[in-house]
C-alpha cells in the first residue's frame, strides 16, 4: 500500500463523517446490477478499512480489494470464484475499492466494468459530500466564534422592504440599546455623520446596482455626541428574478486605527520599506522617503503624477498586470520584482481599496541571491541524503541547537551554542562578526558613534587577538551564503577555506558566521545556512530584550532616590536589584526622605508587573506619596487617600506598600501597611523580631481603611523593610522566607551597609532573584 501522506488524508479526511445508509445501498444496487452475490466498499488511509458492514457466511474479499487497490491482479480463493473491483477516486487520489464478488465463476463483459467504474464514482461523490457536510458545520461553528471574538457585528438589509436586521454588539456600536432600536434603514442613516452620507450612501447604490460587494469606512453619531469609526464589508443577493433582494455583512469598530493614523504616518515615514499609494486614476497620492529614494524622485515631484507616465517602463510588465488585476477583483496582490536600474529585488505587495492601490517595496536582494546561492547547492543534496547514512544524525543535531538558541535570550550564550555546534563536526574554528553598532549595544555603549561596518565580536580556535578588528569593506557580501580564503577577513587566518553564512532577521543583516576548514557535502551545508538562519532571529530577539531590559533598568534606577538623607544618630542603607537573575526589572522602590522636626519618611513598596511600564507606574506612586506625606498626614491617612484617588491618579493595577514615620526625638515608628509585609526590628541582646500588624487592602484593589501601628525602637536597634523579592521562593511558604530573614539577623551587630549586604548573601540574593528586590535599613 503506497504510503503518499496527501491520499492518506485524503481518505481520512472522508471517514471524519461516519459512512451512511447511502453507502450500503451504492454497493448492494452494484451486486444487483452485476448479478453478484455480495458487494464490499474499503477505504485505505495507512490500513484498510471496510465500510459495508460484514454478514454471517461471507467469504471477505479485503485480500483481493487490497490487490485492485495496488494496481495488481486479485488472487481468487477462500469461497470467492468471480470478483470484480473498481478504484474510488476522491480529488485526485485513489482512496478506496468498491468490488463485487460471488462464489460462482462468472465472466465479466467491459459493460460490467463501466457500471461498476461509475457506481464507484458514486459511492465517492457520497463520501465527498459526507465530508463536505461535516466541515460546513464546523465552519460556521467557528465563524460565530470568530464573530465574537473579533467584536464584529453583523447586519441583514431587506432591500424590498428597507428592514434592517442588527445583532447585538451592531447595535452598541451605533449606539442603540434594545428599547431604542428600531428595524429600519432609517435607523442606519440618522446615524451617519453628515460629512461621511453621500459618500456611504454612494458606495451601497453601487453595490445594489450591481448586485455586488459593498465596502466603506464611515463615521457614526451616537446620541451623547461621541463619534465612532466603522468598517462596513457586504454583499448585495440577488432574488431569482435577478433583482437585488437582500444586503448581508459584517461591521465593527475602527476607531482606534483612525486615532491611530498619525503615528502611523511618522512610522512610514521612517521605515526602510518603500510605501507609495496610488489612486484610481493610478497617479501618486503619497510616497514615504524609502519610496522617493527607490523611485528616484522627489515626493513633490511623484504626487499627482501618473504612474504609467513616470515610469513607461513598467507598461506592459508584470507590475502592471498585477496592479490592475488587483483593483479589478479587490484581491491583494504579491509578487517579487528585479529593478533593473538599481540591481534590486523587490517583494511587492499591492494591496486594494475603494480609494485606489497602496504598494510596499520590501528589499529582498539579499534573500533572492542566498537562494540563489542554496538553489546551486541544492543539485548536491539528493546525493548527498543518498550516501550519508548521517543525516538523520546531522538533523538531530540541528534540533538539538535550536532549542538551545530558542531557551536563550543573552547574546553571548546564542554565539556561543553556534561555535559548540560548528565544531561538532562542521568546521574546525569559528568567527562571528556583528554590526559595529549592535556589539557596542550589547556592552551598553553609546551606538551614535559607531562605524558602518562590522566587527569580529566572537572567536573559537582562532587567534583571540581578532577579537575588536572591523572586517575589511567587501569581505561580506549583503544576505549571500559565499565561499572564499580565509585571508580575506584577516591575512593571519591563512588561506585556509571559510564559509560565510548571514545572520539576518527583519530583512537586515546583523552580521556572519564563518566556519573555517567548512564541509563540503550539500546537506552539511544546508544545516549550516538553517542554523545561521535560526541563530540570526535568535539573536535578534537577544538584542531587542537587551536593549528594552537596559531601557527599563535605567528608568527604574532614575525613579529611585539618589542619596540617602543623613541625621545625626541615624545610619541608611538603600539596594534594589532587578529580578531573573538581575535580568528583570519590576517595580518595587523605597522613600527615604525628611520631614519637618527631624522626621523621616520611610516608605517600600512592590508594584506589579515587570518592565519600563511597571518601572513608570512605581515613579508616579512614589511621587503622588511623597506628596500627601509632605503635607503632614500620618501613614495610614496617606494610604487611605491613595485607595480612593488611586484609579483616578494613576494607572495602577496594585501596588503593596508600607508607609512609615520615624520621630528620633522619641524613637517612635509609626506606619501602616497596604497588604505588605511586617519590618523587621533587631535590636542588642534580643531576637530579631516582626513587628505584629495586620495589613489593609493593597492599592489598587478596592477603597479601604488602613490602622496606624506605633512601636518604639530600643537603642541602637536596625530597622528591615523589604520586599517579597528577597524571601519569597515557589516551592515553599512565605513564612518559611520569613523566618529565613529573622534568622539572617540574629546575633549580627553591623551597620546598615553591612546589614544590607549581609542579608542579600544569606539569603541567597546578592545577584538577584526571580523577582526584583528593594531593601532599606535603618540603624538608629
Amino acid at each position: 500500500m503506497e504510503a503518499d501522506p496527501a491520499r492518506i488524508e485524503a481518505a481520512r479526511r472522508l471517514l471524519t463523517e461516519a459512512p451512511g445508509e447511502a453507502i450500503d445501498r451504492l454497493a448492494a444496487l452494484g451486486a444487483r446490477l452485476l448479478g453478484a452475490a455480495h458487494a464490499e466498499v474499503s477505504l485505505f488511509t495507512d490500513e484498510q478499512v471496510p465500510l459495508t458492514p460484514p454478514a454471517p457466511k461471507r467469504p471477505s474479499a479485503a485480500a483481493a480489494s487490497a490487490a485492485t487497490f495496488a494496481d495488481h491482479t486479485p488472487e481468487l480463493g477462500d469461497g470467492i470464484a468471480a470478483y470484480l473491483g473498481a478504484p474510488i477516486e476522491v480529488a485526485g487520489h485513489r482512496v478506496g475499492v468498491l468490488c463485487v464478488y460471488d462464489e460462482q465463476e462468472f465472466t465479466w463483459t467491459e459493460h460490467d466494468r463501466d457500471v461498476l467504474r461509475e457506481l464507484a464514482a458514486a459511492v465517492g461523490a457520497e463520501l465527498e459530500r459526507g465530508s463536505l457536510a461535516a466541515e460546513l458545520e464546523d465552519s460556521t461553528a467557528r465563524l460565530d466564534l470568530g464573530f465574537a471574538a473579533a467584536d464584529i457585528g453583523s447586519f441583514d438589509w431587506d432591500l424590498t422592504t428597507d428592514a434592517l436586521h442588527f445583532d447585538a454588539r451592531l447595535c452598541e456600536l451605533f449606539g442603540y440599546t434594545p428599547e431604542t432600536w428600531q428595524p429600519h434603514i432609517r435607523s442606519f442613516s440618522v446615524r451617519l455623520h453628515p460629512e461621511d452620507r453621500a459618500r456611504t450612501e454612494a458606495a451601497i447604490n453601487k453595490a445594489i446596482e450591481s448586485c455586488g460587494d459593498y465596502e466603506a469606512d464611515y463615521r457614526v453619531v451616537h446620541p451623547d455626541g461621541g463619534i465612532r469609526w466603522v468598517a462596513a464589508r457586504g454583499r448585495v443577493l440577488c432574488g431569482v428574478d435577478g433583482k437585488p433582494a437582500r444586503m448581508l455583512g459584517a461591521a465593527y469598530d475602527t476607531t482606534a486605527v483612525h486615532s491611530g493614523a498619525e503615528r502611523l504616518g511618522r512610522v512610514l515615514e521612517t521605515m526602510s520599506t518603500a510605501f507609495l499609494t496610488l489612486d484610481l486614476d493610478w497617479r501618486f497620492t503619497y510616497v514615504n522617503g524609502a519610496a522617493e529614494r527607490m523611485l528616484g524622485h522627489s515626493r513633490e515631484d511623484l504626487v499627482g503624477q501618473e504612474l504609467w507616465v513616470l515610469f513607461p517602463e513598467l507598461r506592459n510588465s508584470e507590475a502592471e498586470t498585477r496592479f490592475r488585476a488587483a483593483l479589478k477583483t479587490g484581491d491583494e496582490a504579491g509578487f517579487e520584482h528585479y529593478h533593473p536600474t538599481l540591481d534590486v529585488w523587490f517583494d511587492v505587495r499591492a494591496i486594494p481599496s475603494g480609494d485606489g492601490l497602496s504598494v510596499y517595496f520590501h528589499d529582498i536582494t539579499g534573500r533572492v541571491r542566498a537562494e540563489q546561492d542554496a538553489a546551486r547547492l541544492a543539485g548536491e543534496r539528493e546525493d548527498a541524503l543518498a550516501a550519508s547514512g548521517a543525516a538523520t544524525g546531522r538533523l538531530q543535531i540541528l534540533s538539538g541547537a535550536s532549542a538551545r538558541l530558542a531557551g536563550t535570550l543573552e547574546a553571548e550564550e546564542i554565539l556561543a551554542i553556534l561555535s559548540d555546534f560548528v565544531l561538532n563536526g562542521f568546521g574546525s574554528a569559528v568567527v562571528i562578526a556583528l554590526q559595529d553598532r549592535l556589539i557596542r549595544d550589547l556592552e551598553g555603549k553609546e551606538t551614535s558613534s559607531a562605524g558602518s561596518g562590522f566587527r569580529i565580536a566572537h572567536t573559537v580556535n582562532a587567534d583571540e587577538a581578532l577579537r575588536d578588528r572591523f572586517l575589511p569593506v567587501g569581505a561580506l557580501a549583503a544576505a549571500a551564503v559565499q565561499e572564499q580564503p580565509a585571508s580575506t577577513f584577516d591575512a593571519s587566518l591563512g588561506d585556509r577555506p571559510a564559509l560565510t553564512l548571514p545572520l539576518v532577521s527583519r530583512g537586515r543583516m546583523l552580521g556572519a558566521l564563518i566556519v573555517l576548514d567548512p564541509p563540503h557535502t550539500a546537506l552539511d551545508r544546508r544545516v549550516l545556512i538553517e542554523l545561521a538562519a535560526r541563530a540570526g532571529v535568535a539573536l535578534d530577539n537577544a538584542i531587542l530584550y537587551g536593549s528594552e531590559r537596559r531601557l527599563a533598568l535605567t528608568l527604574q534606577r532614575s525613579l529611585l532616590p539618589a542619596g540617602l538623607p543623613e541625621r545625626e544618630g541615624i545610619a541608611l542603607a538603600a539596594r534594589y536589584l532587578p529580578g531573573t537573575g538581575g535580568r528583570d526589572v519590576g517595580g518595587d522602590f523605597y522613600i527615604a526622605h525628611p520631614l519637618e522636626d527631624d522626621r523621616l519618611l520611610l516608605v517600600i513598596g512592590d508594584v506589579m508587573g515587570h518592565g519600563a511600564q511597571a518601572a513608570a507606574r512605581m515613579g508616579q506612586l512614589r511621587s503622588v506619596l511623597a506628596a500627601y506625606a509632605y503635607d503632614g498626614d500620618p501613614p495610614d491617612r496617606v494610604l487611605a487617600h491613595l485607595s480612593v484617588r488611586a484609579p483616578a491618579l494613576l494607572d495602577l493595577p496594585m501596588a503593596t506598600v508600607l508607609a512609615s514615620v520615624y520621630d528620633p526625638a522619641d524613637r517612635r515608628l509609626t506606619f501602616s501597611l497596604a497588604g505588605h509585609l511586617p519590618p523587621l526590628i533587631a535590636a542588642p541582646g534580643q531576637d530579631p523580631h516582626f513587628v505584629a500588624a495586620l495589613p489593609g487592602p493593597p492599592l489598587g484593589t478596592q477603597v479601604g481603611d488602613y490602622e496606624r501601628h506605633v512601636t518604639t525602637l530600643p537603642p541602637d536597634a536596625t530597622l528591615v523593610f523589604y520586599t517579597d523579592g528577597l524571601i519569597e521562593e515557589r516551592d515553599r511558604a512565605i513564612d518559611v522566607g520569613m523566618e529565613r530573614l529573622r534568622q539572617a539577623l540574629v546575633g549580627v551587630d553591623l551597620g546598615p551597609d553591612d546589614v544590607a549586604d549581609h542579608l542579600l548573601t544569606a539569603l541567597d540574593r546578592e545577584h538577584g532573584g526571580e523577582d526584583d528586590i528593594a531593601l532599606l535599613v535603618m540603624r538608629a
